[in-house]
């Protein structure tokens, strides 16, 4: 029987997809609503998904829509948890565009692709690639200046260090940019799940660095702007197949 077993999980593997593996990419997208066509926008995007469902699209796609900030009423979705080659070989491209114009398209304005690549050594949990989203996401890009990335990472490698010890802290999760963006940048996802969460933790990158003069210098160095927001998770307009 364990013979058998063991032969059941290699014909599995092989007869898998080089690509059908955990990675550690993640792609968004952003949309602006047109004005007054949330509605519409949302009832489409259901519509979508029935699609990549109908398709059986191995992806998964979360949804999200923003709070606060700027980019007030923006929403976004995104593929998490794969590596690069995955999307190469995305289901029937052609008519999931097809698809994607007739049904959401009218009712928003696309306004970026980022992708990022997930850093686990620095990150304390990794929620979406766990398939497990917090109700509210705490959302910061920290844009740097040009040849800073060793000491940025040096002063977020003391952060993970400082929440190592905090039971109360929520994942800390980083990203750095790939493409899509000005760079360098890097994007910090804290999972929250009300207002309720900051009683219980509401130390942002500089307090949990306040005992390290080092690394609150690389940090403070390194940083040229940031801007955070809050993304609440809408699991209707999500799919984790």
């Amino acid at each position: 029987m364990p013979h058998r077993s063991l032969v059941f999980a290699l014909t599995l593997l092989l007869a898998s997809p080089a690509w059908a593996v955990q990675g550690n990419v993640a792609h968004f997208f952003v949309y602006r609503m047109v004005p007054g066509a949330t509605t519409q926008f949302e009832d489409g995007y259901r519509r979508h998904l029935d699609w990549h469902k109908a398709h059986h699209d191995p992806l998964v796609w979360y949804g999200w829509t923003i709070e606060d900030g700027e980019r007030d009423g923006y929403f976004v979705d995104a593929n998490v948890g794969e590596p690069f080659a995955a999307f190469d070989h995305r289901v029937d491209v052609a008519d999931d565009g097809t698809d994607f114009h007739a049904t959401v398209a009218p009712y928003a304005t696309p306004m970026g692709r980022p992708t990022y690549v997930l850093l686990r050594n620095f990150s304390t949990g990794t929620p979406l690639e766990n398939r497990k989203p917090s109700a509210v996401v705490q959302v910061t890009h920290f844009h740097l200046r040009p040849g800073m990335e060793p000491r940025f990472e040096r002063a977020i490698q003391a952060v993970h260090k400082a929440l190592a010890g905090n039971a109360a802290a929520p994942a800390h999760t980083w990203y750095r940019l790939v493409t899509g963006g000005d760079t360098p940048q890097y994007m910090l996802m804290v999972s929250r799940e009300d207002w309720a969460s900051y009683d219980r933790f509401e130390q942002d990158i500089a307090a949990l660095l306040a005992g390290d003069e080092a690394a609150l210098r690389d940090f403070a160095d390194a940083v040229q702007s940031s801007t955070t927001e809050s993304w609440r998770y809408r699991q209707e307009l999500s799919r984790l197949p």
